[in-house]
């Protein structure tokens, strides 16, 4: 076994629970529910006997009560956020101790909570999602290094095409290998090794992240969510078998390659989705990378399917793609403008392009710079973005008060804010200041100046 898989082996090893309640019978019952797993429990009767622990032990993963005598579980998170912060922390709560949760929100930046009485499934999933997050974040920072250490190889011995050549092609191979034992983590490993070949656009062409477009894009068109991940991972891996190109063909524009070059590029999708195909949680990815680069009239590529054999995600796939190869200059003989990137793709909508993805594009690059300071402003949590400032206390149905005025929301803070709200009995009303030089939505900025 390699040294890189050893490391790797020893992370998925190092699953350690940390389980903290005053009540003896609570643990027990925690602790039979973890019985069959191959995690190692700990567990402590008060948080400064889990703070001890911790002191002694590597702990991945924590659940705490949120009501113990002397330290509370908010402020044994606190503590423990402070101190591990790379821990994930799960807060442990009755059903109306809405507050403890507001506390932990603020104090001990909680990964979730779980209600009393919990349901086992749930929990030992949401345990399950917690070690596979601490996992994949640990590979992704070995498998970032050993890509910077192969990166770094392949240019001292890059000598020749031929071998530059065969030594990435070699990398896919063995990429490849170690997706089948993590398919999770190895869409951000392709990710990465693409972004060091691939042209980066010029640091004033403010091009957005290619899986928030589709992401945006995704949401409007209400493509199901379980698709939508499909999406994103398609959008991450869309170019992994270029890896292999040399850098004529992989740098040159598309509309500038000769007639064999360009024979060559085109069979990318399909080097692309054969990588992944045999890899059953992939499957539907392979099929989105496949039908990329394919038009609704048939003069796409690889194979001119036509509109009849080509999904809503490839084609929405298909216009952000071509949006930003228009943008950074890898479609036609010089890089496009915003404006001049959508009047192209506009002026072949429903001849190539799909016309509701590219009005959902559209709408989604229309995001403008606050250049006042915004006051007071009525929103929903679905426009809820960082970097904005509670301008009212946020209270539940009853009146009480869960966040005061003045917090700066954070994301963490959003998602969990959002989880409360499906919980309760109606929706939360958020008044909020927007700063100047936040980017937000046409469609709001509109809404603040007729309010």
């Amino acid at each position: 076994m390699s040294h890189e898989n050893t490391e790797i082996e020893s992370i998925r090893e190092a699953s350690t629970l940390l389980l903290v309640d005053d009540e003896q019978n609570v643990l027990s019952s925690l602790k039979r529910l973890f019985r069959k797993s191959n995690y190692t429990i700990l567990t402590a009767n008060s948080g400064q006997e889990g703070l001890d622990l911790l002191a002694n032990h590597s702990v991945q993963v924590i659940i705490s009560d949120a009501r113990m005598p002397e330290m509370s579980g908010p402020e044994f998170l606190a503590i423990v956020a402070e101190q591990y912060p790379d821990t994930i922390r799960i807060l442990l709560t009755g059903q109306a101790d809405i507050e403890s949760v507001i506390d932990a929100i603020n104090r001990g930046k909680v990964s979730n909570y779980i209600q009393k009485p919990w349901d086992d499934d749930h929990i030992k999933e949401l345990v399950s999602d917690a070690f596979n997050t601490v996992n994949l974040k640990s590979e992704n920072e070995n498998l970032h290094h050993l890509l910077a250490a192969k990166n770094k190889e392949l240019i001292e011995k890059n000598k020749t095409l031929e071998a530059t050549v065969k030594e990435r092609t070699q990398k896919i191979v063995e990429i490849n290998g170690a997706l089948q034992e993590n398919y999770k983590s190895t869409v951000d490993l392709f990710a990465n090794l693409l972004d060091m070949r691939t042209p980066s656009p010029h640091p004033n062409t403010n091009i957005p992240n290619i899986i928030t477009l589709v992401s945006d894009i995704a949401e409007v068109l209400k493509v199901p969510l379980r698709e939508q991940v499909h999406l994103k991972r398609a959008a991450k891996m869309r170019y992994m078998s270029q890896v292999s190109f040399n850098d004529e063909l992989l740098l040159t524009p598309y509309a500038l390659l000769s007639d064999e070059q360009k024979e060559q590029y085109e069979q990318y999708p399909i080097t692309g989705a054969n990588l992944i195909k045999n890899i059953r949680p992939l499957v539907p990815v392979a099929e989105i990378i496949l039908h990329h680069k394919e038009y609704l009239n048939g003069e796409g590529y690889p194979q001119g399917e036509k509109a009849e054999n080509i999904s809503l995600s490839a084609r929405i796939l298909t216009v952000v793609n071509d949006y930003i190869e228009l943008r950074v200059g890898r479609m036609l003989e010089n890089p496009l403008t915003n404006n001049e990137a959508l009047d192209f793709l506009a002026s072949k909508a429903g001849s190539h392009y799909d016309t509701s993805a590219v009005e959902a594009l559209t709408s989604s690059l229309s995001l403008l710079k606050t250049t006042k300071p915004i006051s007071d402003i009525g929103v929903d949590s679905k426009q809820l973005q960082t970097g904005m400032m509670l301008a009212r206390d946020l209270t539940n149905s009853h009146g009480d008060i869960l966040l005061p005025k003045g917090i700066e929301l954070a994301e963490s803070t959003i998602i969990l804010l959002t989880k409360l709200e499906q919980n309760n009995d109606s929706d939360f009303q958020f008044f909020v200041d927007i700063p100047v030089g936040l980017e937000i939505p046409k469609t709001l900025l509109e809404q603040t100046q007729t309010s």
